[in-house]
């Protein structure tokens, strides 16, 4: 009789127990090889980025919009060397993943007058960029930029 009775709470306990849930059905792999923003491998990229700003990347920063330019008319007197009206200037400057010039990492790489330098670094800082891309992770990186201007010619 003890034996009915244990088998019978046995029998009862499993038939009021709610169903086992069924194992989640696995998540679709993307058709593309782009990973989603956020992603564990994008926070690796962005950190091996940070780490050497001028990482091999898929697509580099570019300006969207260079306003206000770099410099413009009327230029002070003395700024252009030569018979040439020469002018150079080489910067660079990480971009963020937001689009945005650090300034803090603005840097003159060379230029032929101050002047120039000083003009570039104030327009940079509010231009607007296209952040750079690596597997599909948007990445800081530096961006440099060159200008030249006129002949390089003798006084």
């Amino acid at each position: 009789m003890t034996r009915r009775l244990l088998l019978s709470a046995v029998l009862l306990g499993a038939a009021c127990s709610p169903p086992p849930k069924p194992e989640p059905a696995p998540a679709p792999v993307p058709a593309t090889s782009v990973v989603p923003t956020g992603s564990d491998l994008c926070y690796l990229t962005v950190a091996e980025a940070l780490k050497k700003p001028d990482i091999p990347a898929e697509k580099i920063a570019e300006p969207i919009e260079m306003k206000p330019p770099a410099f413009k008319a009327p230029y002070p007197k003395g700024v252009f060397q030569g018979k040439g009206n020469w002018m150079q200037i080489r910067i660079h400057v990480l971009v963020d993943t937001l689009g945005k010039a650090d300034m803090t990492t603005f840097v003159v790489d060379s230029t032929s007058h101050p002047w120039f330098a000083t003009q570039v670094k104030a327009a940079v800082g509010k231009w607007t960029f296209r952040p750079a891309e690596k597997s599909g992770c948007k990445i800081p990186r530096n961006y440099q930029l060159g200008i030249t201007m006129g002949t390089k010619t003798a006084k």
